[in-house]
């Protein structure tokens, strides 16, 4: 589950071509207690192939839907990607840290 407003804004960074071509990407996602750990992984997931453009090579998730999910996704042009889902404690809002590196500069996303 990827904001829409976030993933237009993703997708007109990278289609710019300001950062060059994609390289890496990291995101940290802190989600409340009700939110199903999977479903969001799943949606940075499929932002993550969007934005690579391909299917990757190779894709590792660990964790459990109680705590944590923690996943490695590679692709044959040697881009990569990391992804962290985790829950918030009870008095902590959503948060989402996001950073996408090119070969030609780099974007941070942090809320």
């Amino acid at each position: 589950m990827i904001d829409n407003e976030l993933a237009l804004a993703i997708s007109d960074i990278v289609e710019s071509g300001r950062l060059g071509s994609t390289r890496f990407l990291r995101c940290i996602v802190e989600v409340r207690s009700e939110v199903n750990l999977e479903t969001v992984a799943d949606g940075w997931h499929m932002a993550f192939r969007r934005l690579i453009g391909s299917e990757p090579s190779r894709q590792v998730v660990s964790g459990d839907e109680e705590f944590a999910l923690t996943g490695m996704t590679n692709w044959p042009g040697a881009q990569s990607a990391i992804f962290v889902v985790g829950r918030t404690q009870e008095d902590m809002k959503p948060s989402t840290d996001l950073m996408i590196v090119g070969s030609k500069g780099a974007a941070y996303y942090s809320e």
